[in-house]
């Protein structure tokens, strides 16, 4: 296997793992049929890396061009199999896509941090989640682990030294 197939393989799976799942969850809401969601997402993924050399797949337009091609392979699916019900509750998305596509982003984002999250010494994480999910603030996540207030601020510190390196390649994400 050449360098260049191989370069193109591991982009391939880069672009299946970051959108895969948000693709498939926004497909699947509209079908409510898995095996049919999966080929469209498929489908559309294998139209966007067709295109790989006209289309900026870095660039921070790649979500929405997924989103619109996911949504246009799936209206081309329902037409072709005439499903006027389906067909309207895509139209009724499709007037909300702004919505669609921030919920799209939103999950992607929380997807990536929570892989990131998990990266991290189980303590460290703990630490984390009990302050920004849970909502406890340093005093109170000190008492309940039996810690210092400095340790959990010297913890929080590293959690997000760690996040802001392990995302930092993934940053179109989040404008």
């Amino acid at each position: 296997m050449s360098n260049d197939t191989l370069e193109a393989k591991i982009s391939f799976e880069k672009l299946f793992k970051l959108y895969y799942a948000p693709l498939f969850n926004y497909v699947n809401k509209n079908l409510r049929n898995r095996e049919d969601s999966k080929e469209i997402v498929q489908d559309s993924l294998i139209k966007l890396w067709n295109k790989r050399d006209t289309v900026d797949l870095e660039g921070p337009t790649i979500k929405s061009y997924l989103f619109t091609t996911a949504r246009n392979t799936l209206i081309d699916f329902v037409r072709s199999r005439k499903d006027t019900e389906s067909m309207d509750k895509i139209n009724a998305e499709a007037i909300s896509d702004e919505k669609g596509e921030k919920a799209m982003d939103s999950l992607l984002i929380r997807s990536e941090i929570i892989k990131s999250l998990d990266k991290l010494n189980p303590k460290r994480k703990e630490i984390f989640m009990l302050n920004k999910l849970e909502g406890y603030t340093y005093k109170e996540i000190a008492a309940h682990l039996e810690i210092s207030e400095r340790a959990v601020e010297d913890n929080m510190a590293k959690a997000f030294l760690h996040l802001k390196e392990d995302l930092k390649e993934k940053r179109a994400l989040f404008f």
